[in-house]
């Protein structure tokens, strides 16, 4: 990454602040939608499902996910996302206890509103890549860039990856998954005079374009399977597969040999660099995975002596 004058190997860590920072807004029908965050992601679906429409999926959806809250799960006001989804995925084995409304018995291990909660958050991260060519500051990091480096993000959004793709890079190398049958994403012929952006992007949560058979029924398939199409940014569904991003929950238990080896290429990538910048991204207490990372990263690059020369971090 050039630094000034000078050119780093660099590590850089981005979450969901950084697409904070990349754009201010999007419109929908009006609306302005800005990337979501944890703690405001329920504000944020609700000024999307005003766009929708009162009578609209997005309106019911969200209506389903408040009564839920209300009625079955110890919550009190709008919850981060992580706590709301996690509650839904343990609610969900229990339906002789959270679920205390009228109608027939829940079947334990659906639970429908888990799907309300994805079918709200897909739309929402899909409309702000779409609406975005060529005018974010991932285009402008983009620039910055060098071979040699490598972006781990915890971001599902699709808004980083295509502001490399407009600069050339190549999705069948760049994401450090095997497999180059299995995307369906054409590199962009650049002009003459432009070299392609050859980098790591590691996204250590997945990716909307990942895809991997199954439903939202069973989310264990997410962490149990490897994608087996990665597309260009979609806002469609695709028959019989669903989405591989590790969802917000507090226990992720990366199962397939895929997750270990993108976990293992941010472990080397973060002890090898020269460089580090971190943007938008807290280490949270329940993000147990990145804390472990970090903690092994920092013994390993301490014993060996080998200090970051230069390092810069982001709050926005």
């Amino acid at each position: 990454m050039k630094v000034g004058r000078r050119n780093f190997k660099t590590v850089l860590l981005l979450g969901a602040g950084a697409t904070r920072g990349a754009i201010k807004h999007v419109l929908h029908n009006g609306k302005r939608i800005k990337p979501p965050l944890n703690g405001d992601f329920f504000t944020i679906a609700q000024t999307y499902a005003r766009g929708e429409g009162e009578h609209s999926a997005a309106q019911r959806r969200l209506t389903r996910l408040r009564t839920i809250s209300k009625r079955d799960l110890p919550l009190k006001g709008l919850p981060t996302m992580e706590e709301a989804f996690s509650l839904l995925y343990v609610a969900k084995d229990f339906p002789d206890i959270y679920n205390r409304g009228r109608g027939r018995r829940r079947v334990a291990g659906v639970r429908k509103e888990i799907d309300d909660f994805l079918r709200i958050l897909f739309p929402v991260l899909c409309l702000l890549d779409r609406q975005n060519q060529n005018q974010t500051g991932y285009d402008r990091l983009a620039t910055a860039l060098r071979v040699g480096d490598t972006i781990l993000t915890l971001n599902y959004d699709t808004l980083l990856d295509s502001a490399l793709h407009r600069r050339g890079w190549d999705p069948t190398r760049g994401y450090g998954i095997a497999g180059a049958q299995k995307v369906d994403w054409p590199i962009i012929k650049l002009p003459d005079d432009q070299v392609p952006l050859k980098i790591d992007l590691i996204k250590l949560h997945g990716s909307m374009n990942w895809f991997v058979r199954g439903n939202t029924s069973n989310l264990k398939k997410v962490f149990s399977s490897k994608p087996v199409r990665i597309t260009q940014p979609r806002i469609n569904e695709l028959s019989k597969h669903i989405r591989q991003i590790a969802p917000p929950i507090y226990a992720k238990i990366f199962e397939h040999q895929h997750w270990q080896k993108l976990w293992t290429l941010a472990f080397q990538a973060l002890c090898s660099a020269d460089a580090i910048v971190v943007v938008g991204c807290s280490l949270v207490d329940t993000d147990f995975h990145l804390r472990a990372l970090f903690s092994q990263v920092a013994r390993t690059r301490k014993n060996k002596s080998n200090k970051f020369k230069f390092a810069c971090f982001v709050d926005i």
